[in-house]
């Protein structure tokens, strides 16, 4: 509970400043949980006892408890994406500990995660992994290109689940495929959107929906229930009055849009997947999640998961601005008391 009120008051980024918020507000913690203990847990034995917790359990129970309630009727969308907890690698290598994340598109809460390491394992089984252990297969599925697997969308498709899944030259015969599909047949559905100024460029997105003949498709996909794709195009132009660009990305789903508002959908939700991104940027810069580096694996495991429980819980909030928030609870101890008390935290 400690660590979790300091990276709630923005005190992320080393180990040792994250022991002495709670050194420093070890007594009025106490008073909250009605709990004595003689003194706070050293700085020597912190990193000890963290490597001792069983990481996955932990973020069963924060997932169980904190954690969305799913509705196997209403389905969810939800992106699932890996990112790498770059203070985890160790001197000479290259790659470190990863967490896997799904996100609610609609509540932008994260319903589950699951790590690997990423020195060693791939990403494509833990993304499996954490679509059972979250029971996501059923839901609707956002994920990048790297997925796009005939394991893992056979999975969902088979358990009536619905996938929306990049599609890039790694897949190198369904590419080609689709890119002739794009130029010479006409799309069942499009929608322009209005012209976004913001980051300092002009951006506009259009789509495009066809449907895919089963029969087209290798015999690899045949259980996978392919039978849409989408185009997206993207036109940037900078306000500096640099030379504008373009850019076409093309997705696949098992969902068949019978109208405009299934088309929609689809449409939205390839925006709605960069919500997970968006997280993944609060972390490292709002909680300065890279900054902390450790050797000891569980030690950033834990910290992720309870990384993740203050995004979920900063969430509820709905904030303006997440470090507005977070130090206006550095300011206020007892506010921030009283935020997890309404939580059912403490």
């Amino acid at each position: 509970m400690g660590l979790t009120l300091a990276l709630l008051s923005g005190r992320d980024g080393k180990l040792s400043g994250l022991h002495r918020h709670m050194v420093n507000h070890f007594e009025e913690l106490s008073v909250a949980v009605r709990f004595w203990p003689q003194r706070a847990i050293s700085r020597a034995q912190l990193p000890l006892l963290l490597a001792s917790v069983n990481g996955e359990l932990l973020a069963r129970l924060l997932f169980g408890w904190f954690g969305l309630v799913l509705d196997e009727k209403a389905k969810l969308w939800f992106s699932l994406d890996g990112k790498e907890l770059r203070g985890s690698i160790l001197p000479g290598h290259k790659r470190g500990q990863a967490c896997v994340s799904a996100l609610a598109h609609q509540s932008e809460q994260v319903a589950g995660q699951t790590y690997y390491d990423g020195s060693k394992e791939s990403e494509r089984p833990a993304v499996r992994k954490l679509l059972t252990e979250s029971n996501l297969y059923s839901h609707k599925i956002t994920l990048d290109a790297l997925h796009l697997v005939p394991k893992t969308v056979s999975a969902i498709h088979g358990a009536k689940g619905v996938y929306l899944i990049g599609l890039k030259s790694n897949q190198a015969r369904l590419y080609r495929y689709c890119i002739c599909k794009a130029l010479t047949d006409k799309a069942d559905y499009e929608r322009a959107d209005e012209q976004v100024r913001a980051h300092g460029r002009l951006e506009q997105r259009s789509y495009a929906s066809y449907s895919l003949p089963p029969d087209a498709l290798a015999p690899r996909w045949r259980k996978a229930g392919m039978g849409t794709l989408i185009v997206v195009s993207r036109s940037r132009k900078k306000l500096n009055g640099s030379q504008a660009s373009q850019e076409t990305c093309y997705y696949v789903s098992n969902a068949q849009p019978a109208d405009q508002v299934g088309a929609d959908e689809l449409f939205d939700a390839i925006r709605g997947h960069w919500l997970v991104e968006v997280m993944h940027h609060q972390r490292d810069v709002t909680l300065a999640e890279d900054k902390m580096r450790t050797e000891i694996q569980p030690v950033s495991r834990i910290m992720s998961s309870l990384r993740t429980m203050v995004v979920n819980l900063l969430k509820r909030l709905n904030p303006k601005n997440m470090a507005a928030q977070i130090d206006e609870f550095a300011d206020r101890f007892q506010l921030l008391i009283q935020f997890m008390t309404q939580q059912l935290v403490l």
